[in-house]
């Protein structure tokens, strides 16, 4: 890569890696947040809604602004929204200024994807390495965020520690704005064979309706996993605890201990992602975009199915090769949709995908809420397995429907 696209490749990888981590500190916090508030888990989770939704309904705005503005304006400035917002939200009291102070971090994190991946997708020749390399920083983001955030919870409480995320963010948002490199627009260095107008809409439509569901499924399960996790840890937990009692110290806050170790376990769970982005990025590059993009999600399906039956120790595994296949298909997704969409739309395209994953993502929340309170929370799990199936069943109709057309880099 030239001194132009490592500088690309740098800051859209950190801030990809703030937005996926920034949107995932409020479900690390949730049981701590429920035990400071003294709230019910159920109206816990709704304080993140409008997070949420307006991190989803947002992406097509930001997609507009960074195709007419520039996409490095648009990533840096969310992502210093982003981080005014979790500062905020550890400053505030009230309920609905600490709903409103994460609205704020939807708002800045919904300008990465349409902006980033654009940014990525025009001024990057390796394309689908360079999407790899950059989803691989957003799964750090998101496999460290359940460590670090009950972390700094145990050692200095939800509060502070979402005021230091913050300041973290300025720190990098501002230097990216501050640092010269650019896509020129209209520009795009990679060349592919491009597909038939009136092809490339008709796939798009139904690529849109599988994201639909994807989306339901994503937040769905990013959402309850670390609580799920710590409901269903069993001896995992206290032989843990018993551990640490033994060779350390005594635990001073045992509520607070077992959700840190529910996020240590669920940050072990997302590390796997990190490996899927790096093969997804490879099968991107090399295979059909279109089967490796079905087959990534068959074979999550059982792995899903098997978490909703299991606690303790076997859980940990088939929870993460889920994560290992829905993220790592990611590299996969993204190039797809850079190859249905015209280079002058690049970021309206993303826009309009990651308005479908995050805003249904949104409504997802107020199912799971609904879910966790009528059946409780392991009926979630089977929730995100039929969301799955219905993603399947979309890229079976894409598949039969883009037969003879060879999509590939």
């Amino acid at each position: 890569m030239n001194s132009q696209e490592r500088k690309i490749l740098f800051f859209s990888s950190a801030i990809h890696f703030l937005s996926h981590f920034y949107i995932l500190v409020f479900p690390a916090l949730v049981m701590p947040m429920s035990r400071d508030l003294g709230l019910p888990l159920a109206t816990v989770l709704n304080i993140s809604f409008w997070m949420y939704l307006l991190y989803g309904l947002l992406a097509l705005a930001w997609g507009w602004i960074s195709d007419h503005w520039g996409h490095k304006w648009a990533m840096t400035v969310g992502i210093i929204l982003a981080a005014t917002g979790f500062i905020l939200a550890g400053i505030v009291r009230s309920l609905p200024l600490i709903s409103a102070s994460f609205a704020l971090v939807g708002i800045g994190s919904s300008a990465y994807h349409p902006s980033g991946l654009a940014l990525v997708s025009q001024g990057i020749r390796e394309r689908g390495r360079a999407m790899g390399i950059t989803g691989v920083w957003g799964n750090i983001g998101i496999a460290i965020v359940p460590f670090v955030a009950g972390l700094l919870n145990y050692l200095i409480g939800w509060r502070r520690g979402v005021v230091i995320l913050g300041v973290v963010g300025l720190a990098v948002g501002i230097s990216g704005l501050l640092t010269p490199f650019s896509v020129e627009r209209g520009s795009e260095v990679k060349y592919v064979e491009k597909l038939e107008s009136r092809t490339a809409l008709k796939l798009f439509i139904i690529f849109c309706a599988g994201v639909l569901f994807a989306g339901l499924m994503y937040r769905s399960f990013t959402v309850i996993l670390p609580a799920f996790i710590e409901s269903r840890l069993g001896n995992v937990s206290w032989d843990f605890q018993n551990l640490i009692t033994r060779r350390f110290s005594s635990v001073r806050d045992v509520p607070a201990f077992q959700t840190l170790v529910a996020n240590l376990i669920a940050t072990g769970v997302y590390v796997l992602g990190i490996f899927g982005q790096v093969v997804g990025g490879k099968v991107a590059d090399r295979y059909s975009l279109k089967w490796a993009y079905f087959i990534f999600f068959c074979a999550a399906l059982p792995f899903i199915l098997a978490a909703g039956f299991l606690a303790n120790a076997l859980l940990i595994p088939v929870a993460g090769f889920f994560v290992l296949f829905t993220l790592g298909l990611q590299p996969i997704e993204n190039s797809l949709l850079a190859y249905l969409t015209p280079v002058r739309w690049r970021s309206m395209g993303y826009g309009i995908k990651f308005t479908l994953t995050f805003g249904a993502g949104a409504f997802a929340v107020k199912i799971v809420g609904a879910v966790e309170r009528g059946y409780g929370i392991d009926s979630v799990i089977f929730l995100v397995a039929g969301f799955l199936a219905l993603v399947i069943i979309c890229i079976s109709v894409f598949l039969a429907s883009s037969r003879g057309q060879s999509i590939r880099h």
